[in-house]
């Protein structure tokens, strides 16, 4: 066979993908703007893909990738979001619904939904990541697991951040049904890692306190039962056939409905059971966690009084201060036995804190979702019941404008703090703390 016959000819945009490498050395050349190459690059790639009248060739990967990171550049963030999300159709067309290089591009993807905020987008990606993940290793490896925990911690915390609370089957009760099943792996498998079943039932707990919230903010009307929301009855009138000797009759009867109570008090007990569920299982989860820490002979005093500071925080997110007491009492007992432990006793109880700040601290999903960190220093009283009163913010201007005292505001309104503890008891007290700590 000659070496004309079995030489390859490239297609157009293989070529193009030739002179564009030429092309962006040139635009890192002296002379040449940062702006001005991303420009350039912008435009060369756009006249690429154009050459590919809309197909999903091989080489569109690469062309909508570069396109993207151009765009990026530029500062053009939708556009280059809507790029990602070419390139990454043109992955599906080529090397099917599952490839690690889906997995990365996805990656690349959720940075930019990120900075657009993009929230249901950014959710539909990272199930995708999880399905992708499941189908190339397998449920139980290490790399599901992590797309596995990254969906779920990242509902929790858009959940609390309040920026993406969906409805149906993509709530945050998804989170807490994640959670249960990993465990539930982990049992199966036999796995003796009491540390990891700790962290992920202590995510769990927390993830069904929202889903307890979720539940409450649902109308009481689309808690739908199987009776009928009318009851009915029947109503019936005499009529005279004859007016001749005996006078026969019938009755004429039809039938009238009304609203039946009964019913719509069976949706608000149906919510509220759900609720109750939900806090139950919250508490259940959090109690398994002790467990498991104890059981845990690697497990540090810290680790053993924080799972027990973790259930009393639970039980203050749930308003359910007699149980949160009963479990500051026992973590104050512990620090108390020996006189080296006093500066871990301060540290954990001495000052009020965020509830829950150890697992927020250690979900695999740690990105900040919303605004840019506050201003400023700002002062509060936390009560013994764990609620803010007497707000003050101070620094500069930037930090005392409405803008920032805003943002402050909320951040505020999405925490709850533990109350400082002494001798065993909630106790109220003062807290100031940069704005940025929130």
């Amino acid at each position: 066979m000659s070496r004309a016959a079995t030489m390859h000819v490239p297609s157009p945009a293989a070529g193009w993908l030739v002179l564009l490498s030429f092309m962006a050395l040139l635009c890192l050349a002296p002379g040449h703007s940062h702006a001005q190459q991303g420009s350039s690059n912008t435009s060369a790639w756009e006249q690429a893909i154009s050459e590919l009248d809309g197909s999903y060739r091989p080489e569109s990967i690469e062309l909508y990738q570069s396109l993207a990171r151009a765009r990026l550049d530029s500062g053009d963030y939708a556009a280059a979001a809507s790029a990602w999300q070419e390139a990454l159709q043109a992955l599906r067309v080529n090397e099917g619904l599952a490839s690690e290089a889906q997995l990365q591009l996805l990656q690349a993807y959720n940075d930019v939904l990120f900075e657009l905020e993009q929230w249901q987008q950014l959710d539909s990606n990272y199930h995708l990541a999880l399905s992708i993940a499941e189908r190339l290793y397998g449920r139980e490896d290490a790399r599901s697991i992590a797309a596995a925990t990254t969906l779920a911690s990242w509902k929790i915390r858009a959940w609390q951040a309040g920026v993406f609370r969906p409805r149906g089957d993509r709530s945050i009760q998804e989170a807490a049904e994640i959670y249960r099943r990993l465990i539930r792996d982990l049992d199966e498998q036999g796995k003796d890692n009491p540390g990891l079943r700790a962290s992920w039932l202590s995510a769990r707990g927390l993830a069904y306190f929202y889903s307890a919230r979720h539940v409450a903010n649902i109308p009481v009307n689309e808690f739908q039962r199987s009776a009928s929301p009318n009851a009915s009855f029947q109503q019936c009138v005499p009529i005279v056939l004859s007016v001749d000797g005996a006078q026969p009759s019938a009755n004429a009867c039809h039938a009238n409905q009304s609203l039946d109570p009964e019913f719509h008090a069976s949706q608000q007990r149906e919510k509220n059971n759900q609720v109750r569920r939900h806090l139950g299982n919250m508490r259940q989860s959090f109690q398994l966690a002790i467990e498991a820490v104890n059981a845990d002979p690697r497990a540090t005093l810290e680790q053993k009084v924080q799972a027990i500071l973790n259930l009393g925080d639970a039980n203050l997110l749930a308003e359910d201060y007699q149980r949160a007491r009963s479990q500051y009492a026992l973590a104050w007992e512990l620090l108390s036995q020996d006189p080296e432990d006093q500066a871990l006793r301060q540290r954990l109880l001495g000052q009020a804190m965020p509830a829950l700040k150890d697992i927020f601290d250690t979900l695999p999903f740690d990105t900040h979702l919303q605004g840019t960190a506050p201003l400023g220093t700002v002062a509060f009283d936390v009560t013994a019941r764990g609620e803010i009163e007497n707000i003050n913010v101070s620094g500069s201007d930037a930090a005392l404008s409405r803008e920032n005292i805003g943002e402050i505001a909320i951040k505020l309104d999405q925490t709850v703090f533990r109350p400082r503890i002494a001798d065993g008891r909630p106790v109220p007290s003062r807290l100031q703390i940069p704005a940025r700590d929130l």
